[in-house]
């Protein structure tokens, strides 16, 4: 796991190399055990190393070939290097080192841009191509990399970090109104556009060719089914989900340096352990991070435990409280690059700092719920028409005002404003989202014309997918799961040098559980319901059978709290009453009915908080380490 960085002026200007070395150093965090530069004329790349593999200086990059017309920086782990070495080794092809590096390297000389198609791992890579001056990108395919680029007719930069890219200081900071109504809506990016204008985020299963001045992009993999569609029976399904993800798990055990799992007590983190387990994994360490409050809605530590206890692991926790969140906040904005939505990348964050004092290498859980029906909206979307009592609900507006005005309830009113929808898209949009149509509109001083449904839009008309379900798990694939969970992962990770890895989302199993129909995902009211079938016999009954307990952080209860006047500090601030961007008159209102407790509002002012201090640290300022 590393840093790349590059920069490439069409146009024959010399490559700045003060200007690469402090794109290449503020992605320090990301690769603390070496760096590089490759410049000649008007082509530049940086890497920053993190040794996972062979960590001697033969995995040193830039990496070169023989001749030195072909230089590639890359992120990511390939799982299956080694078969691939095995087939380059047998057309001739000779190795200096035992990295994976080196092998796309080789894959490149023998099949070209095709050779991201033999790749199963995460990656994101660059290969600059000086025979064909040509260069060369691309990105894994469930987005677990990340990938940013900038191209303003003659020079073409790219990083896995935006704030790399900013470092050049002769790009306009300008907020995209896409990016800015993506974020309000959704609480987060939405690839291909960021906040910012003029930098864009590479699409997960996409290579990018820049040559001639001109950008290419193209799909090489979709997660869509394929081949025969014919039910084979729940048997087979189980049978072959516990073949696939054990596979997965032992090619993710690859590694030169010390590796854990971050438990969280779910089905997904602890399927993991068992597998680890049952691979022999010795010293097996777990990291688990709970909330410094009473009760289980904030705290799965007691679950976590009781999965370390059965697989006897080296278990270690951390527990958080209100002051730890205050001490982070800006820290977390800034290894985000741009205002992100999610609360739960602060106890993320917490723990791969804590789990990087053991391990350089952490798998996760990542990934479950996306591809086997795990949340438990898609068992509402699935019945639906059942559920009589909240049709009822959401087609009677007296009594969904009546609902909306009481204190808490926080599911019932999401289900209400939701379930009545008749528009598949937009229903199924507004269970993710954070401030609806009528609340952006109020929210904004000004009207922006943007449509947060863009790309919802795009992959919901690309899916061609008849079941309901298998369409929405889709959407998810595609955006929730690249540019919310998985940017978490990575960016909160990459803070502290932890590689992170996600065996659900090993492109076979991926591919195998999107051929698996909906019926045995959801049954009846029960989510995951093939996953928990093929793991029942490796996990401890009590975690086979709990209820699915997302992982919520306790902002509701702090920003009413003990963090509430921190809140309305940043919140109301003047300089952030006077940037322009929104209606303080409806910002007063809605924070007033949220402190009076009626309504649950602490996601939408995590989503203020978050923009506003993100606004000072990346526009207000050049940024800085």
């Amino acid at each position: 796991m590393c840093g790349i960085t590059g920069i490439y002026n069409y146009k024959g200007q010399k490559v700045d190399a003060s200007l690469l070395e402090n794109m290449t150093d503020i992605l320090g965090h990301r690769g603390p055990d070496d760096s590089g530069i490759y410049i000649k004329n008007n082509i530049g790349l940086g890497h920053r190393r993190l040794s996972i593999i062979d960590l001697s200086p033969l995995g040193h990059q830039p990496m070169s070939n023989e001749d030195k017309t072909l230089q590639i920086v890359f992120n990511g782990e390939i799982y299956n290097f080694q078969e691939i070495r095995k087939v380059l080794e047998n057309n001739g092809h000779k190795f200096k080192s035992k990295t994976d590096t080196e092998v796309i390297l080789r894959s490149y000389e023998q099949w070209g841009i095709n050779c991201v198609e033999k790749f199963n791992g995460m990656f994101a890579f660059a290969i600059f191509d000086q025979a064909k001056e040509r260069l060369f990108l691309a990105r894994d395919r469930m987005g677990e990399k990340p990938l940013y680029y900038y191209f303003d007719g003659n020079k073409f930069v790219f990083a896995s970090e935006i704030k790399a890219i900013l470092q050049d200081k002769s790009i306009t900071r300008t907020i995209d109104n896409q990016g800015l109504v993506n974020y309000f809506t959704f609480g987060h990016s939405i690839a291909p556009d960021t906040i910012y204008k003029g930098i864009k985020k590479l699409l997960p299963a996409h290579y990018l060719i820049f040559r001639n001045g001109k950008i290419d992009i193209k799909k090489y993999w979709d997660s869509l089914p394929a081949g025969d569609s014919k039910d084979k029976g729940e048997e087979y399904y189980k049978q072959r989900i516990k073949e696939l993800f054990e596979n997965s798990v032992k090619e993710r055990l690859i590694s030169d340096v010390p590796l854990g799992v971050f438990l969280s007590g779910g089905i997904d983190s602890s399927s993991v352990v068992a597998m680890m387990a049952k691979n022999k994994v010795s010293p097996l360490k777990t990291f688990s991070v709970g909330f410094d409050l009473p009760g289980r809605e904030f705290n799965e530590l007691s679950d976590a435990r009781i999965v370390a206890e059965y697989f006897k692991t080296d278990h270690n926790e951390i527990v958080l409280k209100e002051s730890d969140l205050m001490g982070a906040v800006e820290t977390l904005v800034y290894h985000f690059d741009e205002p992100f939505g999610d609360a739960a990348g602060f106890p993320v964050f917490f723990l791969s700092k804590f789990a990087k004092n053991n391990v350089t290498v952490a798998l996760t859980g990542e990934g479950g719920d996306e591809i086997f029906g795990g949340y438990r909206r898609y068992a509402a979307e699935k019945n639906r028409q059942k559920l009589l009592f909240f049709n009822f609900i959401s087609g009677n507006n007296l009594l969904k005002k009546t609902i909306n005005s009481l204190p808490g309830f926080r599911k019932t009113k999401k289900f209400a404003n939701s379930a009545g929808i008749k528009d598949d898209l937009k229903r199924y949009a507004s269970w993710v989202s954070f401030f609806s149509d009528e609340m952006r509109n109020n929210l904004f001083k000004e009207s922006l014309q943007e449509d947060p449904l863009k790309m919802y839009k795009q992959y919901f008309s690309e899916s061609k997918l008849s079941d309901w379900l298998d369409k929405i798990m889709y959407l998810d694939q595609k955006i929730i799961l690249p540019d919310a969970y998985l940017e978490k992962v990575d960016k909160t990770s990459m803070a502290f040098g932890l590689e992170t890895r996600a065996p659900i989302l090993d492109k076979n199993l991926v591919e195998f559980a999107n051929s698996v129909p909906s019926k045995y995902k959801i049954k009846g009211f029960e989510t995951k319901y093939i996953f928990k079938e093929a793991m029942k016999d490796f996990l401890p009954k009590q975690i086979i059978n709990k209820k699915k307990h997302g992982f919520s952080v306790p902002t509701n209860i702090w920003f009413r709290g003990k963090l509430k006047d921190y809140l309305f500090e940043i919140i109301f601030d003047k300089k952030t009453k006077e940037r322009g961007y929104f209606n303080y008159k409806y910002i007063e209102k809605i924070y007033e009915s949220y402190q009076r407790g009626n309504q649950p509002l602490d996601s939408q002012f995590w989503l203020l908080l978050n923009f506003e201090l993100w606004h000072r640290r990346f526009m207000d300022s050049p940024v800085k380490n």
